[in-house]
């Protein structure tokens, strides 16, 4: 019985990223006809969402590690679109995961897309994305919106 219940406990040790202490990394987000700032802006929100995730123990790496990294690798801030070149980056700064991403101008909406790529295998783990059909104004509450969809990944089980 003990030992049942010991093999469950490590189960989910191993495969839920809630269970123990992690780190990840959050790039800049590339700005795609739309203002410059807005990535950098989208980013930040993200960063800071993914810094109070209730019962984790997250630790979301600074964006001056992050150009820092990917500067000593010579991978510019676009190439980490790469997932190679992400999980590169994120290897240098002690991540598990890095968030990749970009704001895009659709139309009259503009879309924030990004990608979770898991450092260890190089592999996008999940794709995500929020719309802000009230352009730039709505920017901050689609930057919210993506960062709780990270969240509800980070602490599923599977």
């Amino acid at each position: 019985m003990v030992r049942k219940l010991l093999a469950a406990i490590l189960v989910i040790v191993a495969f839920c990223p809630s269970a123990w202490g992690f780190a990840m990394a959050v790039a800049d987000f590339k700005s795609n006809g739309v203002p410059f700032h807005l990535g950098a802006a989208v980013s930040e929100v993200i960063r800071t969402e993914m810094g109070s995730i209730p019962g984790v123990d997250l630790t979301v790496v600074d964006a001056v590690h992050v150009k820092k990294a990917a500067a000593e690798q010579r991978i510019g801030m676009s190439g980490l679109g790469d997932p190679s070149s992400a999980a590169k980056v994120g290897k240098v700064v002690g991540a598990r995961y890095v968030l990749v991403g970009s704001v895009n101008s659709l139309g009259g909406e503009i879309s924030l897309d990004s990608r979770l790529i898991d450092v260890e295998t190089g592999t996008v783990l999940e794709s995500l994305s929020a719309v802000s059909q009230d352009g730039q104004e709505g920017v901050l509450e689609a930057a919210r919106f993506l960062a709780g969809d990270l969240k509800m990944i980070l602490v599923s089980p599977d």
